[in-house]
């Protein structure tokens, strides 16, 4: 470029950055591994590290020297022939000692002018000291190729120094400073604690609290029974001293007593351990005790001024740090991000000042997997490509890289504390057993600040506790306490699962007095996206005040969502979630509420294609008074997404006044999508019925023919040509062509899971057809079946389902060969339509017997028994215990069954079913509350 001045870059450098970016290339996109910014020059050209396939850092790092140009091939070696075999790399004797200090593993890449690779270790072992500058030999035949990643990945493990303290070490700690004593019982039991099988004569507090905490407090108790004799005695003897050690001056006394009553679920005690510490040490062991109940109570608030309250005394250095930590983890959740940010790095500085504590670097390593979780050192790394910013963290330290190798062992509590509880998986243990075991585990991540271990072991805890409910029914009192586990730890998806087995599981209204207690302003970090889901499951059984404060907190939410994802740093998609919750609790709302939500939806800018779905599914509950011609023109002028502006469009021929005509015009000009529903296929003429199922007899063919000629499966969705057909075929059966119907369904044309919607309509109207038509398609699922090959397939059991609604002769058959395969549900399902003396006895076998899910469809068909008077005594008092006494779910089958009762209610199911008004969803609280009222 002529007339360009300023300095000029030489080749030579030009070169090394090249090589550089090549080989970060390399690594980052052949590997997938992680580049590490290199502000600082450690005599390393790049340093990397390696990732998972999930993204997760393995923190183990790799430094490499890469060298490119032919100034490095000038010194080849040869083989006999005169062959050159590879090339030797010198470095200074400053390099070696930095590349082979035991510490970080380091390779070198040569890469020649043509781009190729060549790599090498470096080992102590392999460098040629004979000339007056250290060399090795890198190799021609080792080029960096893909293959290479588990070998120099297990090169870079080699050299990485684990704890001190792997293994047993059960002799104890020798020369424990005073200062120290606490935070090791409490960060690693283990290395204080003694054997529970060593007779110990003369127990020391620090070591009475470690033992506690590792989950031996049988240790403690024989010790504590010394001299007693018969079980009475030892127990008196065990309360004596457990009393005398309270009244210790040692506050490692205090506290083992105080946590051995919180363990037998007396607590009393450890909100004065707080108060009673007098040193430095002890008041930072009680800030972070207390801190771990307080999250245990979800009272993120009450944490973060226990552990401020102490920040202001004269604290050692790694209690400091210690303390930190935890700060940083409660600013977060309560949504002071830059606050933790710096709080989190602080305790990293400190930890760096003292590489000796073993403590410090455990607290080290859940400082920086907190920052990690922060997406400030680590963020997105593969999507985003963000760097982790070694420079920006480690500011000053004899060894500032050392603290990457204690990282991912953190043996502290991380490995102690799983390694135990892995090791007991499987064993047959007592209910309080293993609650203790569970509050060890969670307590001694809690203690360490390890956000991610303390959440996992309560997901642990949790899933347990669910599982034993699910193994005893007479458990469920315990539910609410297991959604409330879920709620604080557990993805959105497991919540939302335990919620809808709650849901159908809980016999009263307790699922909804828990919900009615959650408020959405006290959101944290871990418990935002969960908290909306819970009014996504619940919102329709919410009372109209709880329903109106949950849809204006989204409408206020929606207009301020900065302000809302500084608050609970959100990584979900903010307004898809609040769309669904609207949707939710939309019906149970008040209507001036629901107004509310109609005029802020009419009034937003406009609506994208990532949340489009979302907010068409809550215009659908709109009323018709919604759908005016005022605001359906503004709807349509502010250019929503695709799917939105369809909806428009389709609402607006709904409600035009001259459109009938046109409509008609469509029909017959083969537009079938415009017949929506059964009400739809009534207004046409006979001709526009032919018209209708001349065009689906053409599809039909059509679909059939390039399946047979390209084996093109034909995917949906939603079949707006099969529903108009069907439509068609119920409104006016004599006039539509079934033989096309039966060829398609027999055919491999279209998919599997597009049979479902066709075989669910004949499930429910096919009793209504012509006896010949019936027949017809009796006989076409019956050779459906017969050729059937995936028995598992939902489809294979919705077509036995039809064909028992087609024919009342083959309907006893089909339910014993469902009955025999299981398929109890379907059986349920049938006798609700069909009821007959005959199912009773099986129905109220069914409903008390049979597991949640079958229990509720049993309790929709003895409903319908009841309705049509059958089963006498047996089936009115089994209806009763149920509207009294039902999970929320049967109850909905109840109210579903009476719904569709075409007949007037006996009386004496009345004064019940207006009780259970109030108790189902508001979706069919009304439908149930017309019925009544006829």
């Amino acid at each position: 470029m002529p007339g360009t001045f300023g300095v000029r870059i030489s080749p030579e450098a030009r070169r090394g950055e090249g090589g550089e970016n090549q080989v970060k290339a390399f690594f980052s996109d052949t590997f997938q591994w992680c580049i590490m910014s290199k502000d600082i020059d450690f005599g390393t050209d790049l340093w990397v590290m390696p990732v998972s396939d999930e993204g997760i850092p393995s923190f183990v790092v790799l430094g490499v020297q890469v060298k490119k140009g032919a100034s490095y091939f000038r010194h080849p070696k040869k083989d006999e022939q005169g062959n050159v075999i590879g090339w030797w790399f010198g470095f200074d004797a400053n390099h070696e000692a930095s590349w082979t200090n035991g510490r970080i593993a380091h390779i070198v890449v040569l890469i020649s002018n043509e781009g190729t690779m060549y790599w090498s270790k470096i080992k102590s072992s392999q460098i040629d000291r004979s000339s007056r500058k250290p060399k090795i030999l890198v190799y021609k035949d080792h080029v960096l190729e893909k293959t290479d990643e588990e070998e120099i990945y297990e090169f870079a493990c080699s050299t990485y120094e684990k704890s001190a303290f792997n293994g047993v070490v059960w002799n104890g700690l020798k020369n424990i400073k005073n200062q120290d004593r606490i935070r090791l019982a409490m960060l690693a039991p283990r290395v204080i604690a003694p054997h529970v099988n060593k007779h110990i004569d003369n127990l020391k507090g620090h070591e009475a609290l470690a033992s506690l905490l590792y989950g031996n407090e049988y240790g403690l108790e024989w010790y504590w029974r010394a001299g007693s004799g018969s079980m009475a005695d030892a127990a008196m003897q065990k309360g004596k001293r457990k009393d005398e050690a309270w009244a210790s001056s040692d506050w490692c006394w205090k506290a083992a007593a105080a946590f051995y009553d919180y363990l037998d679920g007396q607590g009393g005690r450890l909100d004065e351990l707080f108060s009673v510490a007098k040193s430095p040490e002890e008041q930072a062991a009680s800030a972070v005790m207390q801190f771990a109940f307080d999250i245990d109570d979800n009272d993120w608030s009450a944490a973060l001024q226990h552990i401020q309250a102490v920040m202001t005394y004269d604290l050692y250095p790694v209690d400091k740090a210690w303390l930190l930590v935890h700060e940083s983890w409660a600013m977060f959740e309560l949504g002071r991000k830059d606050e933790a940010i710096s709080a989190g790095s602080n305790a990293v500085s400190l930890c760096l000042q003292n590489p000796d504590d073993i403590t410090a670097n455990g607290i080290c390593g859940a400082a920086m997997r907190l920052l990690w979780q922060y997406d400030w050192i680590w963020g997105n790394v593969k999507s985003s490509g963000k760097q982790v910013d070694v420079a920006e963290v480690i500011q000053s330290s004899d060894n500032p890289i050392f603290w990457w190798l204690e990282l991912g062992e953190r043996s502290i509590a991380g490995n102690a504390v799983s390694n135990r509880w892995l090791h007991s998986i499987g064993e047959a243990e007592k209910t309080h057993s293993l609650r203790r075991r569970f509050i060890s585990l969670i307590l001694q991540a809690a203690f360490l600040g390890d956000r991610d271990a303390w959440k996992r072991y309560c997901c642990l805890q949790a899933e347990n506790a669910y599982a034993q409910i699910e193994d005893d029914n007479e458990g469920r009192t315990d539910i609410v306490n297991v959604l409330e586990m879920f709620r604080r730890c557990s993805s959105k998806d497991d919540y939302r699962k335990v919620l809808r087995s709650a849901i159908q599981r809980a016999s009263d209204s307790r699922i909804v007095e828990y919900a009615e207690t959650v408020s959405l302003n006290e959101s944290t970090h871990s418990t935002a996206l969960n908290d909306l889901t819970l009014f996504q499951c619940i919102g329709d059984y919410l009372s109209a005040d709880k329903a109106d404060e949950v849809c204006l907190w989204c409408l206020t939410t929606m207009a301020s969502m900065r302000e809302y994802v500084r608050k609970v740093s959100a990584t979900f998609n903010i307004p898809i979630e609040l769309f669904k919750t609207l949707k939710a609790c939309y019906r149970a709302a008040n209507r001036d509420v629901q107004e509310k939500i109609e005029q802020w939806f009419l009034e937003l800018p406009g609506v994208g294609e990532s949340y489009a779905s979302e907010a068409q599914n809550l215009t659908i509950l709109f009323p018709k008074s919604f759908w005016g011609d005022d605001n359906l023109a503004i709807l349509l002028q502010r250019c929503d997404a695709g799917s939105l502006q369809q909806w428009y469009e389709y609402k607006r021929s709904s409600h035009d006044e001259e459109s009938e005509a046109q409509w008609h015009v469509k029909v017959k000009s083969g537009q079938v999508d415009v017949i929506k529903s059964v009400d739809d296929a009534q207004k046409l003429s006979e001709d526009e019925i032919r018209r209708v199922s001349d065009c689906f007899s053409a599809y039909c063919a059509e679909a059939i023919a390039s399946y047979e000629q390209s084996g093109v499966i034909a995917v949906h969705g939603v079949d707006h040509m099969l529903s108009a057909f069907l439509f068609c075929g119920y409104a006016h059966p004599e006039l539509v062509d079934w033989d096309s119907f039966a060829k398609l369904m027999m055919s491999n044309a279209e998919a599997l899971q597009d049979k479902r919607w066709p075989l669910k309509f004949l499930i429910h109207f096919s009793n209504e057809l012509p006896d010949g038509i019936r027949e017809e398609l009796f006989s076409m699922l019956s050779c459906f079946v017969k050729s059937f090959e995936d028995k598992a397939n939902i489809v294979y059991w919705l077509a036995y389902e039809a064909m028992a609604s087609l024919c009342e002769d083959e309907r006893q058959n089909i339910i014993d060969y469902l009955i025999s395969n299981k398929r109890y549900n379907a059986v349920a399902r049938i006798v609700q339509r069909f009821p007959a003396e005959r199912y009773v006895q099986l129905m109220v076998t069914m409903l008390k017997m049979g597991p949640a899910g079958m229990c509720d469809t049993a309790a929709g068909a003895l409903t319908k028994l009841e309705l049509c008077n059958f089963g006498g005594v047996i089936v009115t008092e089994t209806v009763e215990d149920i509207m009294a006494n039902g999970t929320l779910a049967q109850k909905e089958w109840v109210a579903e069954a009476v719904i569709e009762f075409t007949e007037e209610i006996p009386a004496r199911m009345r004064e019940r079913l207006i009780a259970l008004e109030d108790l189902v969803g508001s979706s069919m609280r009304k439908a149930l509350k017309e019925k009544l009222d006829v």
